[in-house]
């Protein structure tokens, strides 16, 4: 299992270095004490906590991503491509309470940031191989609902519970976790979800970045053929989890069990900038998140995203203007970073 995540970067001759992807990107800041019950209040989220990295070359990630142009037959191209990437979460030595007057919901957080490459391969061009292609930050939320304590500071006594509430609120399940995320296209996300547990492998559902305008598939020659093997869709470009199903399918890969995080947002808790929302406005958002043998020395981070866009599509031979619903999907497999020097952690709070 290790020589399977933990093989040497080996890549051909290209024009761009590699980039750093062993530092973390966010980390804990260091505080006079970190209150008791902050690793606790995290729940099944802080096995999100650490800095994650592509396996080689991004060698199971697949981006299929679409883009407006005027000259092409259907008025857009595809830009896919594979990548590598780096991810960190990060503890903050707090919580953020939601007070509710006789009860609170706190919002135990993770910040976590995600810087994207494109990796090498003949697929980008030279001068594009390593170049940052995407990046974003935000936290991951783990919702809970505890008695309140009064006082500014919440040192007072437990308050008792409003009229007609004759116990303690217990946290929906299908909302116990929460992305918060930031697009530098100017595109902000609240998505909320569940999380679960489970033994063995997986279940990875199959997606599809067809496009649709009018209810109708759009430029689907431009996704290759269909290939179904086993009931499957084999074609990267339609059904990027493939990759994943792969992964799965690797030689001496042994999954005993995992955690699965599912968030989405509707387009309400979506906020596009102006120029966004006129011509490439972000619709919709889901992703899932799997931590594969999550209380092993080396867990593995599985990820599957799907953005919805409305893109505006246009000719420069004539003044239509079609507006086509496009999947963004992408997903990859990373591994955890290991760090050469642990700091001394704080003391905890008396």
């Amino acid at each position: 299992m290790n020589q399977i995540f933990l093989s040497p970067k080996t890549y051909s001759i290209m024009s761009n270095p590699l980039p750093s992807t062993n530092s973390p990107l966010v980390t804990t800041p260091t505080t006079p004490c970190i209150p008791q019950g902050i690793d606790q209040g995290l729940g099944p989220i802080i096995h999100l906590v650490g800095n994650w990295t592509s396996l080689p070359a991004g060698t199971y990630s697949w981006n299929v991503m679409p883009l407006p142009q005027d000259d092409a037959p259907d008025l857009f191209i595809l830009k896919n491509f594979a990548y590598s990437e780096e991810i960190t979460f990060a503890k903050i030595p707090g919580t953020a309470p939601n007070r509710g007057g006789g009860f609170t919901q706190v919002a135990n957080t993770l910040f976590y940031e995600q810087r994207v490459y494109f990796s090498p391969g003949g697929i980008v061009p030279a001068k594009a191989e390593n170049t940052l292609v995407h990046a974003e930050n935000g936290s991951w939320l783990y919702f809970n609902i505890i008695n309140q304590k009064g006082g500014a500071f919440g040192e007072g006594p437990t308050t008792p519970l409003p009229d007609g509430i004759p116990k303690l609120p217990v946290q929906p399940a299908q909302s116990a976790v929460g992305k918060q995320m930031s697009v530098p296209h100017g595109n902000s996300i609240l998505a909320v979800g569940s999380v679960m547990t489970g033994t063995g492998k997986p279940s990875i559902k199959q997606v599809s970045t067809i496009p649709s305008y009018n209810g109708q598939p759009y430029g689907v020659s431009q996704y290759g053929a269909s290939s179904i093997v086993n009931g499957v869709e084999s074609n990267p470009n339609i059904n990027p989890n493939i990759k994943l199903l792969n992964f799965l399918d690797s030689p001496g890969l042994t999954v005993t069990d995992y955690i699965h995080y599912n968030v989405s947002a509707p387009q309400s808790e979506i906020t596009n900038i102006s120029f966004e929302t006129k011509h490439s406005k972000v619709t919709a958002y889901e992703q899932d998140v799997w931590i594969l043998n999550p209380n092993s020395a080396q867990p593995i981070l599985m990820y599957s995203q799907n953005i919805g866009l409305d893109l505006d599509l246009v000719s420069n031979k004539s003044t239509d203007m079609k507006v086509v619903s496009f999947p963004h999907i992408t997903c990859n497999v990373l591994n955890t970073v290991e760090q050469q020097t642990v700091p001394t952690p704080p003391a905890t709070c008396s």
